[in-house]
C-alpha cells in the first residue's frame, strides 16, 4: 500500500511538471517591412512555428508567429494588425518539463535523491545576425486618371494621370543590404510637349535609399529618406546613421532638403543634426521621447537652426497622449547679425481616451508660429515685423450606443492676430451599420463652418454596400453646400451626386471608380475619378 502511494505521489508529481507553464518576456528589436525580430536572454523551451503574445489589460492575446529562432532572438510573423514598435514587450509560454529543468545548470533537482541526467547536448541554433535570410522583393504600381468636365467654360476640361510605384528589397541577395522606393509621374493630359523638355516637373521622388544593418541594433541609409523619429524634419537626401543601446537609440544625419519649388535635389540646401531617442516600459505602456538638433543652411549660411521634442505613451489605462514642439535658437536682428535666441516656435497636443469600445474621445491643441528661412525667403522674413501667433484646437467623441449604431461628435476653433473673428466649426455624424434585409451602410453628416470669410454648411448622406461574393464595394451619396459670404458675392449653393465602386475580384489587379457630378444653379461639373493598382 506504501509503495503504490509512493508510485502515485510520483505520477503526480510528474504531470505537474509536465503541465506547468512558465511566462518568458522579451523585447521587440527591429522592425522589418515582413518580420518583427525579439529579443530574449535565451530561448530554451522555444520552437519555430510557436505563438507569442502581448499583454492587453493583464490578459495574453496571441500577436507574432515564431518564423526564424537563435539562442537569443526570434524573427516573427505578424498574425494582427496592431503597430509594433521598438521596446514593447512580448511574452513567451513555456511549458517547463523536466528536460528544461535539468537543462538549467542552476538547479539541482533530485527525485528519491537520484539526480536527474541531462540529455545530450543539443547542437545550438546559428543566431539571427550571422544568418542570411532570403531576399523579400515587394512592390506596387497604380495608374490614376483624373477628368474634370465642365458645361460652361470649357477651358476647365482636363485630364490628369498620375502614375505611382513603390519598391521594397530585403536582405538583397541574401546580405543585410535592403532597397526602398517611392516615386510618382503625374501631369495634365494636354501639357505632355512642356513635361517631355523638363521630366523634374511632373516626376517626384519621396523615397530612394539603399539600407545597411550592421547588427541588429546599427543600420545606415543612404540617399533619399524620411525618418520616423525625426519626420517633423521632412525628406532628407544623404546619410542617416542609427545606432541603439538597450533602450536608447541615437541618430546621426547629414545631407540637404529638396527644392521647395520642384522637391528636386538641391546641394545648397544643406543640413546636419542628430537625435536621441528613448524607449520605456512603464507597468503595460510604452513612452517613447525624442530629441533632436538641427542646423538648415542655404549656400552653406544658416537659413534655420532648431530643437524638436517629441513624446508619446500610453501608460494610463485606455489613454493615449502625444506631444511635440519646436523651439527655433537662432534668429537675425534688424542689421542682419545672427545670433543665438530661443523661440517657442510650434507645440502640439493630441490626447485619446477609450474606456470602453462604446465610447472614445479625443482632444488636440496646436500653437504655430511663423517659421523663417533667413537665407531661402529674405523678402518675406524682411517685411514681417512680428511673429504672429496662430492657435487652435479640436475635440471630438464616438459613442455606440447600439451595436450597429455609431454617432460622431466634433468641434474645431483656430485663431490668429490678423483674423477680424476666429474659425470655428462644428457638427457630427451617424451612421447605421447592416441594415436588415439589403445588408447596407447607412451614414449622415453635417458640419458648420463659421469664419470671417464664409459662414456655411454641409449636409451629405451615404449608403454603402459589400458585395461579398465579388469582391467588391459599391456606396451612392448625396451633398448639400449652403455657403454665405461677407463680401457682395452671391450665395453659393451647391448640390453634388457621389458614386463609387471598388473590386478586387481581379486579383493581383484592383479597381476603383469614382463620379462626383456637381450641380449649381447655373454651372454643372463632373469629375471621374478611376485607379488601377496591382501588387507583387
Amino acid at each position: 500500500m506504501d509503495k503504490f502511494i509512493l508510485i502515485l505521489l510520483l505520477l503526480v508529481m510528474s504531470v505537474n511538471l509536465f503541465a506547468q507553464e512558465n511566462l518568458k518576456e522579451g523585447k521587440v528589436g527591429y522592425i522589418s517591412a515582413q518580420l518583427v525580430y525579439v529579443n530574449f536572454d535565451n530561448t530554451e523551451g522555444m520552437a519555430e512555428k510557436d505563438t507569442l503574445f502581448i499583454k492587453i489589460k493583464n490578459e495574453l492575446k496571441p500577436a507574432l508567429t515564431v518564423k526564424y529562432l537563435s539562442s537569443s532572438s526570434a524573427a516573427c510573423e505578424k498574425i494582427i494588425n496592431d503597430e509594433f514598435n521598438s521596446g514593447i514587450t512580448i511574452y513567451a509560454v513555456i511549458k517547463i518539463t523536466l528536460q528544461t529543468i535539468a537543462q538549467n545548470d542552476t538547479l539541482n533537482f533530485k527525485i528519491s535523491g537520484i539526480p536527474v541526467q541531462t540529455p545530450e547536448e543539443v547542437k545550438p541554433i546559428e543566431d539571427i545576425d550571422s544568418k542570411k535570410v532570403s531576399a523579400q522583393f515587394s512592390g506596387r504600381y497604380s495608374l490614376q486618371s483624373y477628368s474634370n468636365l465642365s458645361n460652361v467654360n470649357k477651358t476647365g476640361d482636363y485630364q490628369r494621370w498620375r502614375h505611382s510605384l513603390r519598391l521594397g528589397a530585403l536582405n538583397i541577395g541574401g546580405s543585410d543590404l535592403s532597397f526602398s522606393m517611392y516615386a510618382m509621374f503625374a501631369y495634365k493630359a494636354d501639357e505632355w510637349n512642356s513635361i517631355t523638355s523638363n521630366f523634374g516637373k511632373a516626376a517626384k521622388v519621396y523615397d530612394l535609399n539603399l539600407n545597411y544593418r550592421f547588427s541588429q541594433s546599427a543600420q545606415i541609409w543612404v540617399g533619399r529618406y524620411l525618418n520616423r523619429k525625426i519626420s517633423n524634419i521632412s525628406i532628407v537626401d544623404g546619410v542617416q546613421f542609427e545606432n541603439s543601446f538597450s533602450f536608447l537609440t541615437f541618430g546621426l544625419v547629414a545631407g540637404s532638403r529638396p527644392n521647395f519649388s520642384d522637391f528636386g535635389f538641391n546641394t545648397k540646401l544643406f543640413e546636419y543634426g542628430a537625435y536621441l531617442n528613448r524607449r520605456d516600459t512603464v507597468a503595460n505602456g510604452l513612452m517613447e521621447n525624442t530629441l533632436s538638433l538641427f542646423e538648415q543652411t542655404n549656400d552653406f549660411k544658416t537659413d534655420r537652426r532648431f530643437a524638436y521634442f517629441q513624446h508619446s505613451n500610453n501608460i494610463l489605462t485606455n489613454t493615449y497622449l502625444f506631444t511635440s514642439a519646436e523651439i527655433d535658437l537662432y534668429k537675425r536682428d534688424s542689421y542682419n547679425i545672427g545670433k543665438t535666441d530661443l523661440n517657442l516656435t510650434s507645440i502640439f497636443v493630441s490626447t485619446r481616451y477609450t474606456p470602453v469600445r462604446e465610447f472614445s474621445f479625443s482632444l488636440s491643441y496646436d500653437a504655430r508660429k511663423n517659421v523663417y528661412y533667413y537665407e531661402t525667403f529674405k523678402s518675406v522674413s524682411d517685411s514681417v515685423l512680428e511673429n504672429e501667433l496662430r492657435q487652435g484646437f479640436r475635440a471630438r467623441a464616438v459613442v455606440r450606443p447600439l451595436n450597429n449604431v455609431i454617432i460622431g461628435l466634433q468641434y474645431g476653433y483656430r485663431s490668429s492676430k490678423t483674423d477680424v473673428k476666429p474659425s470655428r466649426n462644428y457638427g457630427g455624424n451617424i451612421s447605421y451599420t447592416m441594415i436588415p434585409l439589403i445588408e447596407s451602410s447607412l451614414g449622415f453628416n453635417y458640419n458648420r463652418l463659421l469664419s470671417n470669410y464664409v459662414d456655411g454648411s454641409v449636409y451629405s448622406v451615404n449608403l454603402q454596400k459589400s458585395l461579398t461574393s465579388l469582391l467588391s464595394d459599391i456606396s451612392i451619396g448625396f451633398r448639400k453646400t449652403d455657403y454665405t459670404f461677407p463680401t457682395n458675392s452671391p450665395k453659393f449653393d451647391e448640390k453634388a451626386i457621389l458614386l463609387d465602386f471598388s473590386t478586387s475580384a481581379f486579383y493581383p489587379f484592383s479597381f476603383s471608380f469614382s463620379y462626383e457630378g456637381v450641380f449649381e444653379s447655373i454651372r454643372t461639373y463632373g469629375r471621374i475619378l478611376f485607379d488601377i493598382s496591382t501588387r507583387f
